[in-house]
């Protein structure tokens, strides 16, 4: 019965991990990672009839650039705030 509960838990928490996780990288990210991207790209960059929500693979995979440079950007200052780099 232990180890039920115990995967029972596991299953929950993966849940709840892949929530957050979406909503962090998925939402925040990709705002934070937005501007950075079209200033950088000069406009270019994501294109305008780009959906925010992310539904095939191309949109998946342009959407994840976004994401992943506003990731950085999040960890940089967190590490700069933290004072890594002083």
């Amino acid at each position: 019965m232990d180890s039920f509960v115990e995967e029972i838990a596991k299953g929950f928490l993966r849940g709840i991990g892949y929530i957050l996780l979406e909503i962090l990288f998925g939402t925040v990210c990709y705002w934070v990672g937005w501007p950075i991207c079209k200033i950088v790209t000069l406009g270019k960059y994501p294109s305008s009839n780009q959906v925010v929500y992310l539904d095939d693979s191309q949109n998946r995979t342009n959407g994840f650039w976004c994401s992943g440079v506003g990731f950085l950007v999040i960890l940089f200052a967190a590490l700069y705030f933290a004072g890594l780099f002083s």
